[in-house]
């Protein structure tokens, strides 16, 4: 009997032993992976010539396909966008923040300078089934913001802040199959960031605002790519891949909005709507792979953001011997004009030939909404401490919410 006839027949062999054990069912797989690698498999060099011989040219096993299909690249760029529109957030609440703190107490001198500081959490997680475009994942972030704002003659204001954030995900591991054992989780993104933004708000009657910010960060990335090997047969020991990569980006945003404020007596209500634009981008990284052959190349990622924004504020001063709280509340609707699934591309970095694999994110759902509420208390000699709540709603398979507690004090 010939070698390869041995090895088919201890394969067969292996198999069958596998499911007559009660083994996982093997995952659907993912073929255009495969066809990626075999064609991979046709020049490569080192460790993945290796690999590739072993699995007499790039025969994986459906399970190994799903894991090795780098669909976690599609998420950094998602996260990236969603990273902007949060800082593009957090200035626009200053805005409100800004006029809740003239209303019934608050401080309304003109010339004066305010000294303002906050640290906000946010925790997100994304559902997805597997083998789609996208992984899942858990996420979570803290931010803390400084600024000053000085408030004009005109009734208006003006402002900047820097804001110094830090976030990680953790994907969703793969599943488990016919003799296949994933990782704990599929990697993670980790992200550190420094913001700069202004922001300034303006009377264009007794009761109507304009308002507008813009804003630049500049990111410095961690990534984690957790994989698999494993050939068709499932037969050799699995490879584990654990690869790592630190790119550098940047995000960009801007916004502009209009509203009304209609004071009856302590109760305040308040329509208004806003346009933001934000903008992310994550340089092309090579991927350090620790000698395992599956290190990737990966292509730039571009997003680009216009969301419009329907909103309802409500609040109402509350009077007390030591000063003013004001609960509030707040309901908008979001609306996605732009943000179509992009593509990232990859390729295996000891492929010469580097043939590319194409991986597209998910679309984004077009519409959405969020609903807030907090206290601001407006104490003497201008201390204003605000606690705030955010949460994200209707968005498909996805979930967030924001903590924000701060403090202004105005001199």
């Amino acid at each position: 009997m010939s070698i390869g006839n041995r090895m088919s027949a201890a394969a067969a062999a292996g198999l069958v032993g596998l499911a007559g054990a009660g083994a996982a069912q093997a995952q659907p797989g993912n073929p255009a992976y495969q066809s990626h690698f075999f064609s991979a498999c046709a020049g490569a060099t080192g460790a993945l010539a290796a690999l590739c011989t072993a699995s007499r040219g790039g025969q994986l096993s459906t399970d190994s396909e799903s894991s090795l299909n780098p669909n976690q690249t599609s998420v950094t760029g998602s996260s990236a966008l969603a990273r902007a529109q949060a800082l593009a957030v957090a200035t626009e609440r200053r805005l409100e923040g800004v006029r809740d703190e003239a209303q019934d107490g608050g401080p309304r001198a003109a010339g004066g300078f305010s000294l303002f500081g906050s640290v906000q959490g946010e925790w997100s997680e994304q559902d997805r089934a597997a083998f789609v475009n996208e992984r899942g994942y858990d996420g979570d972030a803290t931010r803390v913001t400084v600024g000053l704002d000085y408030r004009m003659g005109s009734g208006g204001v003006v402002g900047v802040t820097i804001g110094f954030g830090d976030s990680s995900s953790d994907f969703d591991a793969n599943l488990p199959g016919n003799a296949f054992t994933p990782q704990e989780d599929a990697g993670g993104i980790g992200a550190d960031d420094i913001t700069v933004t202004v922001f300034g708000t303006a009377p264009l009657g007794p009761q109507v605002y304009v308002d507008a910010t813009v804003g630049v960060g500049f990111t410095d990335y961690d990534l984690r790519r957790n994989a698999t090997f494993q050939e068709s047969n499932r037969l050799i020991p699995q490879t584990n891949v654990r690869a790592t990569a630190s790119p550098d980006g940047r995000e960009y945003f801007g916004s502009v909005g209009f509203g009304y404020d209609a004071e009856m007596g302590a109760f305040s209500l308040g329509p208004y709507a806003r346009l933001r634009l934000t903008k992310s981008k994550v340089d092309s990284y090579l991927e350090n792979d620790g000698g395992t052959g599956l290190g990737l190349s990966v292509s730039k990622t571009k997003s680009t953001s216009v969301v419009s924004i329907l909103g309802l504020r409500a609040s109402y001063a509350v009077s007390q011997p030591w000063g003013v709280v004001l609960p509030q509340a707040r309901f908008e609707y979001e609306h996605e004009f732009d943000d179509d699934p992009r593509t990232t591309t990859t390729s295996l970095l000891l492929d010469p030939a580097r043939n590319t694999f194409a991986v597209r994110n998910d679309p984004p759902d077009r519409n959405s909404f969020n609903v807030g509420a907090g206290l601001l208390f407006v104490l003497p000699n201008g201390w204003m401490p605000y606690v705030d709540y955010e949460a994200l709603l209707g968005y498909s398979d996805a979930s967030r919410h924001r903590v924000t507690a701060g403090l202004r004090v105005e001199f």
